[in-house]
């Protein structure tokens, strides 16, 4: 009779669980390689399928292509800027002293020269009496010190006092003769001060700020008075490193202020980039309307016409690739190419190419967002 085994299973009970395993683990693989198989085969039909298609609409549909025609352009340039008066001025009083008179107010219009203001005379007569009373009194103080030099050199001579005491009595001489002469620079100073009591316009303009009564205190150097001068403007802005070299010194300028354009001209192009904001400076004078004066200190944008054109080649905006701002498709040797170019626009939406094609390309029109680089293209019909 035979015996049953000691752990209760059948004889092989663990190998029997090993070999299973293994063949499931066998089997796994094998069917995760069956899958990753039958999607690389998808993958290479639905390529070969994508190829066959465009082949086969190649061949069915023929491509329209354009060249390029030659074209002339004159570049335009954008800024933007304030409209600060051509000259303005912030007018004050040299001496300190009380406003006796105010002869303009904000709003007047001015000529050059025109008095403006009057400091009161009084206490700049008082001024000029006390530096000539200075003056007065160093000259006495030079002669007595001029004097006691005498005095002492005689008693020198007679051996009376010693040398030492004429040296300081020189001194004193010299201590006064400087004193005098500070004296009367005061009193040049204050007898000019007399004739500064008033200031005048320097150029004529228009009056921005003023105070509005006189009697007031006026203290030397602090502005009292704005005049501008609104007969032209000037529009300071700057220039990218690319647009630098386009515009010249004299080049036509449209300015647009609102509902309404002026002309204006550039006067000043400077030839260095700023270093933070690597952009050039640019200056551009705007003549006034008078008889719809513009409004200084207004924000306002600006066209500016480049000062020579530019050779090329124009082509209809309908190459634009779809997706990209200046990509087109270029037709060679049988084959699609994704070409970048150096473009501006005309007025009527089509393009200047300046850059990346020459006159013998087909250019595909109106090209399929789904075309790549590669792609072939054997039918072609030229659109004039």
């Amino acid at each position: 009779m035979s015996r049953p085994h000691a752990n209760g299973g059948s004889t092989g009970g663990p190998r029997a669980v090993i070999v299973v395993a293994a063949l499931c683990s066998v089997a796994l693989v094998g069917f995760v390689g069956v899958r990753v198989k039958a999607a690389l085969g998808k993958r290479a039909e639905l390529s070969a399928a994508r190829v066959s298609a465009q082949a086969s609409a190649a061949t069915k549909a023929p491509i329209a292509v354009t060249r390029g025609a030659r074209a002339t352009f004159r570049p335009q340039v954008e800024v933007t800027g304030t409209l600060e008066p051509w000259r303005s001025a912030d007018i004050g009083f040299e001496q300190q002293g009380r406003l006796a008179s105010l002869l303009v107010s904000t709003g007047d219009l001015v000529k050059q020269g025109q008095p403006l203001a009057f400091l009161d005379a009084a206490m700049a007569g008082a001024q000029i009496n006390q530096a000539e009373a200075q003056t007065r009194a160093a000259g006495s103080q030079l002669a007595l010190a001029q004097d006691n030099l005498r005095r002492t050199e005689s008693l020198i001579a007679t051996r009376s006092i010693p040398e030492a005491q004429a040296v300081a009595a020189r001194e004193q001489v010299e201590l006064a003769r400087a004193q005098l002469e500070g004296a009367r620079a005061t009193e040049r100073l204050s007898r000019t001060g007399a004739g500064q009591r008033s200031i005048n316009a320097p150029f004529a303009g228009l009056v921005t700020k003023a105070p509005t009564t006189a009697g007031g205190v006026a203290s030397p150097g602090v502005p009292l008075i704005r005049i501008e001068d609104h007969v032209r403007f000037r529009l300071a802005a700057s220039l990218s490193e690319a647009d630098a070299g386009l515009v010249k010194v004299g080049s036509e300028v449209s300015v647009k202020l609102r509902d309404r354009s002026v002309r204006g001209r550039v006067t000043a192009v400077v030839p260095s980039l700023d270093q933070a904001t690597r952009r050039a400076p640019v200056e551009i004078e705007v003549q006034n309307d008078k008889d719809a004066p513009l409004l200084a200190w207004s924000f306002v944008r600006a066209t500016i016409e480049a000062a020579a054109e530019q050779q090329g080649l124009a082509l209809p905006a309908s190459v634009r690739r779809p997706g990209a701002q200046n990509e087109v498709i270029v037709v060679k040797d049988g084959k699609l190419h994704i070409s970048a170019l150096e473009r501006a626009t005309f007025a009527d939406g089509s393009w200047f190419v300046s850059e990346g094609l020459s006159p013998t390309d087909a250019v595909v029109l109106a090209p399929d967002a789904d075309a790549r680089e590669g792609d072939p293209a054997p039918l072609l019909v030229e659109v004039k």
